[in-house]
């Protein structure tokens, strides 16, 4: 798998293995992943965790990784509330792209669009990658709702579940494709 399939990758487990939520708001939502490699070993993934799980999971996040919820960064250089006066001003801008990636033909976009965040490769990127990834502009705000150096990863997620059912992020290559979704099916679709 090249960087950009393990970027997705990674990003869900992070979500699948990392985060809480509170049962009631979450009891019916499966978040789904499913790598499918081509070629070689043609080794497949797929998860599905109804959010309950999730939740479940929460108390064997060691103690100095994460508090009630919320992740502590204790990086001298992290300023949380300069990245939060960032997305201040992002919010109340208008849709519209803000930074561009060329290299070798391939074009990254991140984007403001309605009520995402999204980050999308143009459909001819030369080794033939496309990544969409969509966040809602809500689950950014809540995960920057901590105090101080915290992001507050549960309230994050609770915001997720309040926006619904959705795709998160597709990753397709001509090694491996990688989809993340929540939605009310137990298996993936």
């Amino acid at each position: 798998m090249n960087r950009k399939t393990l970027f997705a990758t990674a990003l869900a487990l992070i979500l699948a293995t990392g985060l809480a939520l509170p049962a009631v708001a979450a009891s019916d939502l499966w978040f789904h992943v499913t790598v499918n490699q081509k070629g070689g070993d043609n080794a497949n993934v797929t998860i599905n965790l109804p959010i309950s799980i999730v939740e479940a999971a929460m108390p064997l996040i060691p103690q100095e990784a994460m508090r009630d919820g919320r992740i502590v960064i204790e990086d001298s250089e992290f300023d949380a509330n300069k990245l939060r006066d960032l997305w201040n001003a992002i919010q109340d801008s208008p849709d519209a792209t803000y930074v561009t990636v060329q290299n070798d033909g391939d074009t990254i976009r991140v984007f403001k669009d309605g009520d995402f965040l999204r980050a999308r490769t143009s459909e001819s990127t030369a080794d033939g990658t496309q990544i969409d990834a969509r966040i809602p502009l809500s689950v950014i705000d809540a995960l920057l709702s901590g105090n101080d150096n915290e992001l507050n990863v549960r309230a994050a997620l609770q915001a997720l579940v309040d926006f619904g059912e959705g795709e998160l992020v597709t990753v397709n290559d001509k090694n491996a494709s990688v989809r993340v979704w929540i939605d009310r099916q137990p298996e993936a679709q």
